[in-house]
């Protein structure tokens, strides 16, 4: 499939009515006239729409749509996992199906209150060095202290990588 295509398939259940495309675009054919139609994002930053039939709406994931119709592992079960972490880009490219534990481990946002520039380290002013933790499944793990920000931060990439995370929750791009 050619990704830079734009390609438009009808939303199951909804045929005639609306279209997805691969671009992560919802379209309504509705009366006779072509629109795109703009979500809103939920409280969360996911994309949401309301599609009606028969004059009842129903609210869908503009991300889970493209997977649905686009993906060929496509599992309901599974989760829709946004690869650059942006929740509002839901072209194909950037949806992939994971579990719930690989969507936790995948892109991770620095916290805000964060002292470093890094994912999961941080200055401690009693200890005065970095240190290095990781998130898991609830839990901090504490990796270690280090002298140097950049070698707390390779630190936790190696954490990352032997539990499992997905690589764009590495830091190892901003490394030199």
């Amino acid at each position: 499939m050619d990704m830079d295509k734009e390609i438009w398939e009808d939303i199951q259940g909804y045929y005639g009515d609306y279209q997805i495309s691969n671009q992560g675009r919802v379209m309504s054919l509705k009366w006779g006239k072509s629109r795109i139609l703009k979500g809103l994002a939920n409280l969360d930053g996911y994309l949401k729409l309301i599609l009606c039939k028969n004059g009842r709406p129903r609210n869908f994931s503009v991300a889970r749509l493209v997977t649905q119709h686009f993906l060929p592992d496509w599992d309901e079960c599974l989760q829709v996992d946004h690869i650059n972490g942006v929740k509002t880009q839901n072209n194909i490219e950037n949806l992939r199906m994971v579990t719930h534990t690989e969507n936790h481990r995948s892109f991770l946002k620095k916290n805000k209150e964060c002292s470093s520039k890094f994912r999961g380290v941080t200055w401690d002013k009693d200890a005065k060095k970095w240190k290095a933790y990781i998130h898991m499944d609830g839990n901090r793990k504490h990796i270690g202290y280090f002298y140097d920000e950049e070698e707390a931060a390779r630190a936790y990439d190696k954490g990352a990588i032997k539990y499992g995370f997905n690589p764009e929750a590495l830091n190892q791009p901003k490394l030199s």
